[in-house]
């Protein structure tokens, strides 16, 4: 069964019959570049560029600037050979749709299950956690007092914060920039392993794996895409750097891992901030300053910087924002969920019944790069898509290195100039739209000659998850607080 599953994942689009004639937008097809179910758009816009174009837009307090770790403008130097194939996203994709599916359900759980899973916490160093995989955008911070800057993913499916420090007493790897040396931080302060501080670990749920060594708090997480840290849980300053002195943000004794056991399992080569909704989050520690409130926009392509921003903005009434309730649970999950009901290709409503969506649940999530959406809605939208397309030649499916068929929706693009896309719309509880912008339907690859669409499936009976290329320059906002989560597409400029 699990070999079937995995096989059934990476199986992602399922082959077409139907071909296509070459074909050129016309004159009176490009002035209606403004028809209302359609994008047209030069093949050009839809690749990524091979220069940094860095954004010039500064928002002030509570502002940090969102780079891409595979992009031109990261500072993370992995290069082109360490840029992911399409097998090695979907994989990774998996890992973590994998946790945050185990997640989910072991919210269902009663607390008698939870205060059960509590007391089975040792007091080694070394436990297992299955924590989410981790994201895709990163950010500089300082930690500590004089502050030392770290980057940092920035990830709403983790909760723990959490940096390499010195002196790696078993293993670091290799990260741009020094590793944090706590020796020189004058604000470093470890946790006793009864202060009420370090029992966060456990109040988690599910638990992080919480230990002692010599009275100092520990904290062990192993991501399911195989990078793991181990370490001291402590509290120290965290600030937010700017060129303006007034405009810092500073937490004082902000609660974070300071990891001594480290492996990145290929991934990125630097540490995390928490943004979910666990006590232990980034979120919650900055409640009083941020009031639980935070939104970002991932930029248009990987070459492309975003910004994320803490707090609630001056004009909160903003019309462009559309938001739709978190549904409450008994027992509150970490993500943050959605219901949806319905999805729309060329301005037409899919045939899809409205139980499909509230079988899993959906999840806004900032890591995952497909969107994965139930088998039934996922073959709605393929099947409306490619039938829109219907003027490209579809590409044939794709073999990863072990043999696996990977049927995807891709076209080559290369002979063209400008194509028609049709737009895609969801459609969310309180009647909230969010329109996917061009950029946000598809992934490319190799200068055009590749260009897929960037959705998947799951699982029956899985989480649906709208992934982070669909929220591409898109002002997504988070309110805790209020319950909610809005979407304001085109909002980013």
């Amino acid at each position: 069964m699990a070999i079937f599953l995995q096989a059934s994942f990476l199986v992602l689009w399922l082959l077409s019959s139907s071909s296509s004639e070459n074909y050129t937008c016309s004159a009176k097809e490009t002035r209606e570049g403004q028809h209302p179910h359609n994008h047209i758009v030069s093949v050009s816009s839809l690749l990524p560029s091979t220069v940094c174009n860095r954004s010039s837009k500064v928002l002030g307090t509570g502002y940090l600037e969102l780079v891409h770790k595979h992009g031109p403008c990261s500072e993370l130097k992995q290069g082109k050979a360490n840029t992911p194939s399409w097998s090695e996203i979907l994989l990774k994709d998996q890992a973590r749709v994998h946790s945050i599916n185990s997640r989910q359900r072991s919210y269902r759980n009663s607390d008698e299950n939870h205060q059960l899973k509590q007391t089975e916490s040792t007091t080694f160093l070394f436990g297992y956690d299955q924590s989410i995989g981790l994201g895709e955008y990163y950010a500089k911070v300082d930690i500590g007092t004089p502050g030392q800057s770290v980057y940092v993913i920035l990830d709403t499916g983790s909760d723990i914060t959490w940096i390499q420090c010195k002196p790696c007493s078993i293993q670091c790897f290799k990260q741009p920039g020094p590793i944090f040396d706590p020796s020189k931080s004058s604000s470093h302060t470890t946790l006793p392993c009864k202060s009420s501080r370090c029992n966060l670990l456990s109040a988690s749920r599910p638990p992080h794996e919480q230990g002692c060594i010599s009275d100092k708090c520990t904290y062990s997480s192993d991501y399911a895409d195989g990078s793991f840290t181990h370490g001291f849980f402590v509290q120290d300053k965290l600030t937010f750097p700017s060129s303006e002195s007034k405009s810092k943000v500073i937490v004082n004794n902000y609660l974070l891992g300071c990891g001594q056991n480290n492996s990145n399992a290929g991934g990125p080569k630097i540490g995390v901030i928490g943004l979910s909704r666990a006590p232990i989050s980034f979120l919650y520690q900055t409640a009083p300053k941020f009031k639980k409130y935070f939104s970002y926009c991932f930029p248009s392509d990987s070459s492309s910087t975003g910004y994320i921003t803490f707090g609630k903005p001056d004009d909160l009434n903003n019309k462009h924002i559309k938001f739709t309730s978190i549904p409450t649970t008994p027992q509150q999950s970490q993500f943050y969920d959605v219901v949806v009901t319905g999805i729309s290709v060329a301005g037409k409503q899919l045939p899809i019944k409205s139980s499909v969506f509230t079988r899993g649940g959906a999840v806004v999530d900032s890591g995952t790069v497909f969107t994965l959406l139930p088998p039934e809605a996922f073959a709605s939208l393929r099947s409306a898509f490619r039938k829109e397309m219907a003027r490209y030649k579809l590409l044939a499916a794709a073999t990863t290195s072990n043999g696996i068929i990977i049927d995807r929706t891709c076209y080559d693009f290369s002979s063209y100039k400008t194509v028609v896309i049709p737009k895609i719309s969801f459609f969310f509880e309180g009647g909230a739209e969010l329109e996917v912008d061009a950029k946000g339907i598809f992934l490319s690859r190799d200068h055009g000659r590749e260009i897929c669409l960037a959705f998947t499936s799951t699982a029956e009976g899985e989480v649906a998850i709208l992934g982070n290329i669909m929220q591409r320059s898109v002002q997504v906002v988070y309110d805790v607080d209020g319950g909610r989560v809005g979407f304001g597409p085109g909002s980013c400029t």
